[in-house]
């Protein structure tokens, strides 16, 4: 796994492929967010496509614990998901269950689409002013 901190384009890129465990993705996030550069106002774009999940069941719950408690409370963008056909229904449906974890995660099976999904919730949002009377 691995990520990228882009604060002049204001979004963060992770990038999960290959044969990885809950315990080695954890390890990887919890990195993004102790790195200096880490905002919690930065949107992410998280692909999956290419990832073969090695899901223990001791694993799942300590995983768990973690995007609801430390990865939520530190995240105030929106998240966008991107899986693809390489993944069984069922890995696609547990990555959808732990998206669902966050209110502003979305999960996609087009990385365009996810990224016009970020663009127009982060970016256009911000830039239409409210009309006044």
């Amino acid at each position: 796994m691995s990520y990228h901190i882009n604060s002049d384009e204001g979004l963060i890129t992770l990038h999960l492929a290959g044969d990885l465990d809950l315990v080695e993705i954890r390890e990887a996030i919890e990195s993004l967010l102790d790195d200096p550069q880490y905002s919690p106002h930065l949107p992410q774009l998280v692909d999956c496509r290419g990832i073969r999940p090695k899901v223990e069941k001791a694993e799942l719950r300590p995983f768990t614990e973690f995007l609801t408690t430390r990865y939520q409370t530190v995240v105030s963008a929106s998240i966008a998901v991107v899986v693809d056909e390489s993944l069984s229904a069922e890995q696609t449906a547990g990555i959808y269950w732990l998206s669902c974890g966050h209110a502003s995660a979305e999960l996609f099976d087009n990385y365009d689409q996810a990224l016009r999904w970020l663009m127009k919730r982060e970016f256009i949002a911000e830039s239409i002013e409210p009309l006044t009377q």
